[in-house]
C-alpha cells in the first residue's frame, strides 16, 4: 500500500510539473466525472513529407533505431516493457499490423519511442478511427521516461519517423494531440505548425451517447465512426492527456 501510494505522489507530482495546475485541475475534474461523462479533444497535425522536414532540437548524444516486428522481438519487447507503458501482448499485436517503433538510445539506455502504422481502424476514442489513405501513416504512442525529458527527444522520434517514412513511399503522416497535453504540443508549437482540424468526442455513460465534432475539417475526411469498439484502455494517439504521459 506505501509503495502504492508513493507511486500515486509521483504520478500527481509529474502531472503538475508537465501540464501546469490549469490542466491538472481539468484532468482531476473529468476524472471524478468519467463514472458519468468523458470527453477528448484533439488537435490533428498533417506533415507533408514532400516538403523539407525539420531538424530535431534534441540536447544530447542519442541514436535512434528503427524496428519492424520480425527484428529481435523478445530483446526489443522486453526494453518497452520495462518502461512500464506497453504489454507485452500490445507490442506484438502492433507489430502484427505492421506498425514499426523509433527507439531512442542514450548509450545502451532506451529513453523513449514514438510508433508509426500504416493502416486504418486504429482506435482514437470512443468508438472512433483513423482512416489512413494511400500513401499515408499515423505517427501514435509517444513515449519518453521521466528521467530525459525536456531535452527534446520527442522533436529526434519525430523527425526520425517521418524520413523512415518518406524513404518508403509515404507522403503524409499524421497525428494527434490533446489539447490538455501541453508538453506534446510544445512539439508543433517549435515548429510553428498549425493543426489541421480539431476532433471533440463526448460520451455520456449509461444511455451510451457519444457526441462528435470536428473543427477545420470534415470528421469523415480522417475519421470512421464503429458500431461497437474495444474499451479505451490505451488511446492511440501521438500523445494521449493520460497524467502518465508527456
Amino acid at each position: 500500500m506505501r509503495q502504492s501510494l508513493s507511486q500515486q505522489l509521483r504520478d500527481v507530482r509529474d502531472v503538475l510539473r508537465w501540464r501546469g495546475p490549469f490542466r491538472f485541475l481539468l484532468l482531476v475534474v473529468r476524472e471524478v466525472l468519467s463514472p458519468f461523462v468523458y470527453w477528448h479533444v484533439y488537435d490533428i497535425f498533417e506533415k507533408d513529407l514532400r516538403q523539407p522536414i525539420p531538424e530535431s532540437y534534441a540536447r544530447g548524444e542519442f541514436e535512434i533505431r528503427i524496428y519492424k516486428g520480425s527484428e529481435d522481438l523478445e530483446r526489443l519487447g522486453n526494453e518497452l516493457t520495462s518502461m512500464g507503458e506497453l504489454a507485452p501482448i500490445e507490442i506484438k499485436a502492433r507489430f502484427g499490423r505492421g506498425d514499426i517503433v523509433a527507439v531512442a538510445y542514450a548509450g545502451q539506455k532506451a529513453t523513449g519511442y514514438l510508433w508509426l502504422t500504416f493502416l486504418s481502424g486504429m482506435h482514437l476514442g470512443f468508438g472512433t478511427s483513423w482512416m489512413v489513405h494511400s500513401h499515408e501513416a499515423v505517427r501514435y504512442g509517444m513515449f519518453v521516461l521521466p528521467q530525459w525529458r525536456g531535452r527534446g527527444i520527442s522533436s529526434l522520434l519525430n523527425h526520425a519517423v517521418n524520413v523512415h517514412a518518406r524513404e518508403h513511399g509515404i507522403i503524409r503522416t499524421l497525428a494527434s494531440i490533446s489539447v490538455l497535453n501541453n508538453p506534446s504540443l510544445s512539439l508543433p508549437k517549435h515548429y510553428g505548425t498549425a493543426p489541421s482540424m480539431k476532433v471533440i468526442i463526448f460520451r455520456v455513460r449509461g444511455v451510451n451517447w457519444t457526441y462528435r465534432k470536428a473543427i477545420g475539417a470534415r470528421l469523415d475526411s480522417r475519421f470512421s465512426k464503429l458500431a461497437s469498439w474495444p474499451a479505451p484502455s490505451c488511446v492511440n494517439s501521438f500523445d494521449t492527456d493520460e497524467p502518465r504521459r508527456t
